[in-house]
């Protein structure tokens, strides 16, 4: 694989940052993911990845990156993104209770009558087919003990040995690099992430440690804005409005509420509501108000959903209940008036 130049600004859309360059690969390989059209970079989390990537292709770093934070951030994302936009091949798995360690190595097939070792994500992101680039483990915080250690030797930076393919050596690549999704600090099962295992210590010592939250206002609004463009400013600045409220109502005081709205949610509730507009007369309530029933609501219990609903009706006032929002449709860009 050849590399080449990336001037940052014109790749990630960074002004002050024109004639700085980061190194990627020339496009053609068949792992690189596909870039989100509207997906915005929060810049610390960038500048980190950029760091952590330049230091790993210089040798100087070998250690993992670990994003963590809320469900729907956008941490999987991130990477997806980078690895897009730098044509940097990307191999992700999603950890799942009860998943084996030589899931992630490989197995083997019959192919043709023959017997044939078809490789995993670590040693194809690692280079056994000399397309090395970033292993992607999402969940990891839910990992099994006996999978994580066996990942030790890799994250170490030494070979890999597959006992599975006939004792096969894989040499790690100079561009290989480990990186990791999670929902929590891998510091155990909490209210919300009940699932999560707490990490043995001298796992967690070989990453990168970067929070990864929800966007500020601003960026999440141009995020709304930028996939439903119907959606009026002022609609989408209250809809984001409603989101930050229900994320506060979740993370505080002793009567927090058992659901959050993501940036996943949110861009669904955007979503249907403008789909939903369509057929406003035939539907009784709101669209707003209709959407967010079956973006978030229909799974509240009914504290949560009067306190969701009180914050929803705060924000986007008549338009809740009356059906007229201040947003625009695909054809004219007329207000809706129902």
């Amino acid at each position: 694989m050849k590399t080449m130049q990336y001037d940052i600004g014109l790749t990630f859309g960074i002004e002050a940052a024109k004639g700085q360059f980061i190194t990627g690969y020339e496009p053609g390989s068949q792992y690189v993911p596909v870039a989100e059209a509207n997906y915005r970079f929060d810049k610390g989390v960038l500048r980190d990845l950029m760091v952590w990537w330049n230091m790993n292709l210089a040798g100087v770093n070998k250690d993992g990156m670990y994003l963590f934070g809320p469900t729907g951030a956008g941490k999987s994302a991130a990477l997806v993104n980078f690895c897009a936009l730098l044509n940097i091949p990307m191999y992700e798995k999603t950890i799942y209770e009860g998943m084996e360690f030589d899931v992630l190595m490989g197995r083997t097939e019959i192919v043709g009558g023959d017997t044939v070792f078809m490789y995993g994500v670590v040693p194809l992101a690692m280079g056994a087919e000399n397309e090395p680039g970033i292993l992607v483990l999402n969940e990891i915080d839910r990992a099994d003990d006996a999978v994580l250690t066996g990942l030790y030797e890799v994250l170490a930076g030494r070979p890999l040995v597959l006992d599975a393919a006939g004792h096969h050596v894989v040499k790690p690549d100079d561009a290989f690099c480990f990186a990791a999704t999670g929902n929590t600090n891998m510091a155990g099962a909490s209210d919300d992430y009940s699932n999560a295992n707490k990490q043995d210590l001298a796992f967690v010592d070989r990453f990168w440690k970067v929070s990864v939250g929800y966007p500020e206002k601003e960026v999440e609004v141009g995020i709304l804005k930028s996939v439903e463009p119907d959606l009026s400013d002022e609609l989408c600045e209250k809809m984001v409005d409603v989101a930050n409220d229900i994320r506060n109502l979740h993370t505080e005081g002793e009567n927090r509420i058992p659901l959050t709205m993501s940036t996943r949610t949110l861009l669904r509730w955007g979503h249907m509501t403008k789909a939903y507009h369509g057929f406003s007369r035939a539907i009784e309530d709101s669209p707003i108000a209709y959407a967010l029933d079956r973006a978030l609501l229909n799974v509240a219990d009914r504290p949560t959903r009067a306190a969701i609903i009180e914050v929803a009706e705060l924000h986007i006032g008549d338009a809740w209940t009356s059906g007229s929002a201040q947003a625009t449709t695909g054809n004219g860009g007329k207000s809706f008036n129902d």
